[in-house]
């Protein structure tokens, strides 16, 4: 009876678990380059019961095994392509295809994110809103007609009106990005798991292209998070009555035993 009131318990808790993914990914749905998380189910460890009277078949085996709930054993996270969005401004870019950019600390420490939306500082830098640098190459003081090709190399106009070649930004591609650690406004480290990066050129054979004045939107299909959405409250219930019926059968026990 105890283990019954047990493995409702661990399934109502890896429900909630499931359902606060799912309202994260909701949450997100117009989170420029956000990547839709699923949470993977695991039974707790089994344990080997042996009881007189049992089994009652003669030629059962003499042992059996009893399961001890459910647990979140993983929350994987999806890299397929979201919605390319035509936002018209300069600065914003989209990877239609692999690969992540690379951000620069202050620190010099490396970061990656599918978030394409940049801006320039005071120092004619192209960074992100947290600050990290894409490019460490400055744009011209008065510069205009800036253009950010396929193949990611970056060029400008400067005052006088003559064309300059700033620099070229590289994308990374990862042997397993699902695996990338992820440390919050839209970007990621590198970790054991993921391997290392591969450095590679956008446009290349006409893949992992950057594409200037978009921006890459979520992966998110909000019919498909509402369907889990309930699915994982039906299952809460099911563990809840479960859990309510073992109460109740420990009470008529209880009850018996006076």
């Amino acid at each position: 009876m105890i283990k019954a009131l047990h493995n409702g318990m661990t399934g109502m808790a890896a429900q909630m678990q499931q359902m606060d993914v799912i309202g994260n990914n909701i949450a997100n749905i117009d989170t420029n380059g956000y990547k839709r998380q699923t949470a993977s189910f695991d039974e707790l460890l089994r344990q080997q019961v042996t009881a007189q009277g049992m089994p009652v078949v003669p030629d059962a085996a003499t042992e059996s095994n009893q399961g001890g709930g459910a647990k979140i054993s993983s929350t994987n996270r999806s890299f397929t392509q979201g919605n390319l969005i035509n936002t018209g401004r300069d600065l914003d870019l989209a990877i239609d295809g692999d690969g992540f950019f690379n951000l620069t600390s202050a620190d010099g420490e490396i970061f990656y994110t599918r978030d394409g939306s940049f801006k320039l500082d005071s120092d004619g830098l192209i960074k992100n809103s947290e600050g990290y640098v894409l490019l460490d190459n400055e744009l011209p003081e008065g510069f205009t007609d800036l253009v950010i090709d396929e193949s990611g190399l970056v060029s400008c106009k400067d005052g006088e009106g003559n064309t300059q070649e700033i620099g070229q930004i590289e994308l990374a591609v990862f042997p397993r990005p699902e695996l990338l650690e992820a440390i919050g406004n839209n970007m990621f480290k590198q970790s054991d798991s993921s391997g290392e990066p591969e450095t590679v050129t956008p446009g290349d054979d006409n893949q992992n292209r950057i594409l200037q004045n978009y921006l890459e939107g979520s992966n998110i299909d909000l019919v498909q998070e509402v369907q889990s959405l309930i699915e994982g409250q039906r299952s809460f219930q099911l563990n809840a009555k479960s859990v309510n019926t073992a109460d109740q059968l420990w009470s008529i026990t209880n009850n018996l035993q006076k």
